[in-house]
């Protein structure tokens, strides 16, 4: 009898380490996270839209509109794929160079707010990169 409860509580044992490792991995997935971010990055896009198409038509406002926007979700919780200090870095770039294009949008320095739009794009096509080469590491 002593011999079956040990046994019967083993298994038990191994079945919730087995669920748990299970869950574990299941969270790490990529779809999952794609999924969840792929609306965020739809809004990112959206608002650098709106952005190109204010510096191409001399709309200051849009191109505030879109620097705020961004600016905004460069806050956001969502942002924050990785912990990774070189990560932060260039969020932090990217957060910074949206806050210059929206003081260059205001100030209605068009040849300033379109440096500040491609060092934007810079520090974002930066970071996706990084963040492609953080994932193929890490599975």
């Amino acid at each position: 009898m002593r011999i079956r409860t040990t046994w019967i509580l083993s298994l038990i044992v191994v079945a919730v380490f087995g669920s748990g490792v299970w869950f574990a991995c299941r969270a790490d997935e990529p779809t999952n996270r794609v999924r969840d971010v792929k609306p965020f990055m739809r809004m990112k896009l959206e608002a650098s839209s709106r952005i190109l198409e204010g510096l191409t038509t001399e709309n200051f406002e849009m191109i505030a509109e879109g620097a705020r926007k961004l600016r905004q979700m460069s806050t956001a919780e969502k942002w924050r794929v990785t912990n990774d200090v070189l990560y932060r870095q260039y969020s932090a770039e990217f957060a910074d160079n949206a806050g210059k294009l929206l003081e260059k949008a205001k100030a209605h320095n068009l040849d300033g707010a379109t440096l500040a739009w491609v060092e934007c794009t810079m520090s974002c096509v930066r970071c996706h990169n990084h963040a492609r080469a953080i994932k193929i590491v890490s599975h």
